[in-house]
């Protein structure tokens, strides 16, 4: 067996067994519902258009890539932990490529390669959050197989299939569309004939990426038609500049290759940071990890000829005990739902004949807007309908220590695994979410949160349920200073205390409370999602469940 193949072997086996051992379980998150959803209106024939979510990054639609592949969950009815275990062999398989790569180089991969890649990877694609990033690393890793493969040899052929990889990686996330100047830089400059190269790719490029999410392709391109101009322009700058680096561009592969993986990596740092600039959008991790394999491969190449054995296995410890410190840490002090844990949570409720109508603006609880998405996405599709007798549902993540002896009959308590169990109180409101009004520096609207279109049916599109009635919320309150929520209450119920879970926006405060209406304020953070205060009612002599929120990091902020 050649170094190169013993190398990926043990990146595969190191990535697979760190992340199989020690996986930190995806949290809940409104991505995931989001994706989950869309996933089902394909499955179900319902609604699939070839195409992902809507990006933040200049409103393009994200591919289809990924959506198809939580499909797979809805069409063999996998556990959403199967969903994990698919994730952490993709990344496996990722990791088992770059040995290749750097094979490209002339620069063996080697331990300090992989304690470079590993956690970069991770950081990059938000890890253990299951979105659109998950499956990145493989798509990146494979183009810059290809870039540099066709770097070495100058072949139209080897430019083809790189612009295919990059096609894939575009679909996979957008923000990979940064690197499409780069490739078609390397192509004028390193292509035998640039004339054959750069049109074969191009539409290759172009091909893969409508074949893949049609969709996605007629409204991107519909969107960037008004940029067609500054577009073309920086093609052709792109193509010029690598027609003049051709001179550079001399010698054998192993020197072409290693030059454009030191200039991807200079390239997507100032491309990325100009591109903020301009923009005015916001740096995030995973914008940068089109750069992660080869600066890890430069990187790694550069600290084995300089750094003692010694440092390099001790770096490379420190990587795998780091990694099991973020999965002890999140067992122990993270204490909001994961995302497998949802499917327990939704087993019970649904189990009771509930349909999504009966929880959607009834669900209370930490995080409760991205429990109810993610209970969206794992109602059962038997014709279900809403119609109960409208009461909220307290579900509280709590430690099996934490609950009382004995526990009151009016608590359901469902089994997570371990230490955790969800715990699930009805009771009647007397604060409804419906009507809603919205108030941002003085800028008030009325909404109806309502999902009675939404029910299922034929022509039901199940990824517009979670967001009923909100969608348009960010936009609008995006630059406020606070945003306020004045929320009906009734006056002829039970006597009821009001108390908020901590989440992203910060520290919700209670304005006034006068006898018919809640006001709910909060100063805006950069996550704040601007959907629903988090707030769950108490009935003030209930010491058992006042005890319980408490726990899961309720307060009073009156």
């Amino acid at each position: 067996m050649s170094a190169t193949r013993r190398a990926s072997l043990a990146f595969f086996a190191g990535t697979w067994a760190l992340l199989a051992a020690f996986r930190a379980h995806a949290p809940l998150h409104l991505d995931t519902a989001r994706d989950l959803l869309i996933a089902r209106d394909c499955a179900l024939g319902l609604h699939c258009p070839g195409a992902g979510p809507r990006s933040s990054f200049g409103g393009l639609l994200q591919g289809a890539t990924w959506p198809r592949l939580l499909e797979l969950r809805e069409q063999f009815g996998w556990s959403l932990a199967a969903l994990e275990h698919a994730a952490d062999l993709l990344l496996a398989c990722a990791a088992a490529v770059v040995p290749l790569v750097a094979r490209r180089i002339g620069a063996p991969a080697n331990a300090l390669t992989w304690a470079l890649w590993f956690p970069a990877t991770l950081w990059t694609i938000g890890y253990p959050r299951l979105w659109n990033p998950t499956p990145w690393p493989l798509a990146l890793v494979l183009t810059f197989l290809a870039l540099l493969q066709a770097a070495r040899s100058g072949g139209a052929v080897m430019f083809g299939l790189a612009a295919a990889a990059l096609a894939l990686a575009v679909d996979v996330h957008v923000a990979a569309a940064v690197m499409v100047p780069l490739a078609i830089a390397v192509a004028a400059a390193s292509a035998r004939r640039p004339v054959v190269a750069l049109p074969l790719a191009a539409g290759v490029f172009v091909g893969v990426l409508a074949w893949l999410s049609p969709g996605a392709f007629a409204e991107n391109r519909a969107t960037l038609a008004p940029y067609a101009a500054a577009l073309l322009a920086g093609v052709a700058l792109a193509v010029a500049v690598g027609l003049i680096a051709r001179r550079w561009f001399v010698g054998d592969g192993d020197r072409r290759a290693r030059l454009v993986a030191v200039v991807a990596c200079v390239y997507g740092c100032v491309a990325l940071a100009l591109l903020s600039l301009i923009t005015g959008h916001g740096l995030d991790p995973r914008y940068f990890a089109p750069i992660v394999t080869p600066a890890a491969i430069v990187l790694g190449a550069r600290g084995a000829s300089v750094l003692a054995p010694r440092w390099r296995v001790a770096l490379l410890v420190a990587v795998a005990a780091g990694h099991i410190a973020l999965w002890a840490v999140q067992r122990v002090v993270d204490r909001q739902f994961r995302l497998i844990e949802a499917e327990a949570v939704a087993a019970e409720l649904y189990g009771r004949g509930l349909a999504f109508g009966d929880l959607y603006r009834h669900v209370r609880g930490p995080r409760a807007f991205d429990l109810v998405g993610t209970l969206a996405a794992l109602e059962p599709n038997d014709g279900r309908t809403a119609g109960r007798d409208g009461l909220d549902w307290l579900i509280v993540r709590a430690s099996r220590a934490a609950l009382p002896s004995p526990v009151p009959d009016a608590w359901q308590v469902v089994e997570l695994g371990g230490s955790y169990v969800a715990v699930i109180v009805a009771a009647a409101p007397n604060v409804a979410i419906e009507p809603v009004e919205v108030c941002g520096d003085g800028d008030c609207t009325r909404l109806a949160v309502d999902v009675d279109r939404f029910a299922q049916g034929p022509g039901m599109q199940w990824s517009a349920r979670a967001h009923a009635g909100l969608v348009g919320l960010p936009g609008r309150f995006a630059g406020a200073s606070a945003v306020t929520y004045r929320l009906p209450r009734r006056t002829d119920g039970a006597p009821q205390h009001i108390v908020v879970f901590p989440d992203d926006c910060g520290r919700w405060q209670i304005d006034g409370e006068p006898d018919e209406v809640v006001a709910f304020t909060v100063a805006p953070r950069r996550r704040c999602r601007w959907w629903l205060p988090p707030f769950a009612e108490v009935d003030v002599r209930d010491l058992a469940l006042a005890s319980l929120v408490a726990s899961a990091g309720a307060d009073s902020p009156q």
